[in-house]
């Protein structure tokens, strides 16, 4: 098996535990900070709070479903890990998109699975093609926006959605996309392989919890103004694309700004600059407080559970 180079020094590997939930909490404050006021507006907005939970629900489900998407190809590619083990990792390392950089949540991965026994060339082959999994299906979904906010002009944008079809009918094609980023990235191509049947399991959770996400947007913009059945693909498509495409840009926290004016573009088409602008920035905040309290929870319900060691017979005479 092909060695993997662990994109870190041995030294700060042993500072994870310490390092990784202090940049998590500086990078989700940086997140929230100045955003107090504006929520604050849209709590005391009237008639708002039912579309602010609405919001909230709609993105919490949207999370559990990426989760599942990142669980099927854990459970295709390596050995079974138990659920709340593997529920563990990936929520420690997904609350790590709020630093900068793409390493940090692969670097909880690398040492969480280790831990697991999960050997590391396959957690890097899960994280990858997760990764992968997600851009791609967020892209295919964007062009639904697109009759209400490019035109016709934006007739490249199926390209990707043509891809997404093309690797749900042959989904081994995406071990090449997986063999190409690594290559990029100058890292060894994956060996591990996932299942046909994982694939388009992926691909399907992947494309859903896109679908799902998109609702959150939509109650924000009805909530202001937009017409809702207009607004349904503008936002479904607009946030789709928008975060997709802004998860690549690994030097910003979780696309931080990038993926507010992309929504800005969209949002514009069914809202007033104003009440887009309100729109972009109440997504970011309700998508931060919906990761934050569901990847809590699941790391609350997660923790290890207390071993009470055997008394000594001993001890009782």
């Amino acid at each position: 098996m092909t060695a993997v180079t662990v994109p870190a020094p041995g030294g700060v590997r042993r500072l994870l535990p310490v390092l990784f939930p202090v940049a998590v909490v500086t990078g989700i404050g940086f997140a929230l900070y100045g955003r107090a006021g504006e929520l604050a507006a849209l709590v005391l907005r009237p008639g708002s709070v039912p579309y602010l939970l609405a919001a909230l629900a709609a993105n919490a489900g949207a999370v559990l479903l990426s989760m599942a998407t990142w669980r099927t190809l854990l459970s295709d590619l390596g050995p079974r890990v138990p659920g709340r083990t593997a529920t563990r990792i990936y929520f420690t390392s997904y609350l790590g998109k709020y630093v900068p950089g793409a390493v940090w949540g692969v670097l909880a991965q690398l040492r969480m699975g280790g831990a697991a026994g999960v050997p590391a060339p396959v957690v890097l082959a899960v994280f990858l093609l997760n990764l992968i999994v997600a851009v791609l299906t967020g892209l295919a979904v964007g062009p639904v926006a697109a009759p209400w906010t490019i035109g016709a002009e934006a007739w490249w944008l199926v390209l990707p959605g043509a891809v997404t079809l093309l690797l749900v009918v042959k989904p081994r094609l995406l071990h090449r996309l997986a063999a190409t980023a690594a290559r990029l990235a100058r890292r060894p191509a994956p060996e591990a392989r996932a299942s046909d049947r994982g694939m388009r399991r992926a691909l399907a959770s992947a494309t859903g919890s896109w679908a799902v996400g998109g609702l959150h947007l939509w109650a924000l913009a009805v909530m202001l103004g937009a017409p809702p059945l207009t607004a349904l693909p503008v936002c479904v498509g607009g946030f789709a694309l928008a975060t997709a495409a802004a998860s690549l840009v690994v030097v910003l926290p979780d696309g931080w700004g990038a993926r507010e004016a992309l929504l800005l573009l969209a949002l514009t088409a069914v809202l007033p600059w104003q009440e887009a602008t309100a729109a972009a920035v109440a997504s970011r905040v309700v998508c931060t407080l919906s990761e934050v309290l569901v990847g809590g929870a699941a790391l609350l319900l997660t923790l290890p559970r207390r071993t009470t060691p055997p008394t000594d017979p001993k001890e009782r005479t």
